[in-house]
């Protein structure tokens, strides 16, 4: 992938939210299997595990 310095300046500066451009879906430690089963799978999504429910994790 090329480098894009536009887009770097956006994402650092806050004007573009990374998490909703790569589809990043943030889950507790109770929903990491749930998570892994929907990877292995292929879900077109990321997944970031936030044990301590600091972002928001359903």
């Amino acid at each position: 992938m090329q480098y894009n310095r536009q887009l770097m300046q956006a994402i650092l500066w806050g004007r573009v939210n990374i998490a909703e451009v790569v589809g990043v879906q943030v889950t507790n430690l109770d929903q990491a299997p749930e998570g892994y089963g929907e990877f292995d799978a292929g879900v077109p999504k990321k997944f970031s595990i936030d044990p301590h429910k600091m972002w928001g994790a359903a």
